[in-house]
């Protein structure tokens, strides 16, 4: 007896891709937001370890903080704190940085260093661990802006210069937040303290918050619209105590 072997017709066909496609647009929100939290919780954890490799640094300097780029070549705590992260740079790139390509290029940063820990000669600088009153509430590193705010103004993100091969935005000098100039007088009274900080870190690079490395380790996670209402309220939150 022969049985006869019906093909799927158009609109079967068509009714099978529409239940596909139904399906990967209910699916396809949830494994980029799994993904997106993957990323978060390895910045997190990067975070951690340069926290904890800036604090065995401290701790072999008597309880110096590491310097930023100006302090000369090789003083960075690119550089300086490099032997104490086993010097494996993607600890210093956050996964979901969107300079990530050309900082991992220029084995540059996708964290910034507080000045106020780094610099001497800045008003309010706490150079020493052991003078700080209170490290649970004092940032010593942010997540480093997008984008930076160069002479001449604003230029393409990903620019390059062949001549030096080197990506503008992503060199290793982009290694420190100037917080102690965010709430300068000039920047209050123009109204440019909220310009200063973003030109500085990024408030927004996981779900709307970053991560804010402590100077006794700890990570936190702080909404950008936290700090925005700190800023609106004048309230210096780099500022070490």
């Amino acid at each position: 007896m022969n049985v006869r072997r019906q093909a799927m017709t158009l609109v079967e066909l068509l009714v099978v891709i529409a239940i596909i496609g139904v399906l990967v647009a209910i699916l396809l929100p949830a494994v980029q937001a799994a993904r997106a939290s993957a990323r978060a919780a390895s910045c997190k954890s990067n975070m951690r370890q340069i926290g904890l490799a800036i604090l065995q640094f401290c701790d072999t300097h008597q309880g110096q903080f590491p310097e930023w780029h100006h302090a000369g070549e090789g003083k960075s705590w690119i550089y300086t704190v490099a032997g104490h992260l086993e010097k494996v740079d993607e600890i210093r790139l956050c996964p979901d940085d969107f300079l990530l390509h050309e900082r991992r290029y220029m084995k540059s940063t996708s964290y910034v260093i507080n000045d106020y820990l780094a610099v001497d000669d800045v008003p309010g600088a706490v150079r020493n661990l052991n003078k700080l009153r209170a490290t649970s509430r004092t940032i010593v590193a942010f997540e480093a802006a997008d984008r930076r705010e160069l002479e001449g103004g604003k230029k393409d993100p990903h620019e390059y210069d062949a001549q030096k091969d080197e990506y503008i935005y992503a060199h290793s000098k982009y290694d420190h937040a100037h917080a102690s100039q965010w709430f300068s007088q000039f920047n209050r009274d123009w109204g440019l303290v909220k310009t200063a900080v973003k030109n500085d870190i990024q408030l927004d690079r996981h779900f709307q918050a970053s991560h804010y490395l402590y100077a006794d380790g700890h990570v936190d996670v702080i909404s950008a619209a936290q700090v925005e209402e700190w800023i609106d309220g004048n309230f210096d939150f780099a500022k070490p105590e």
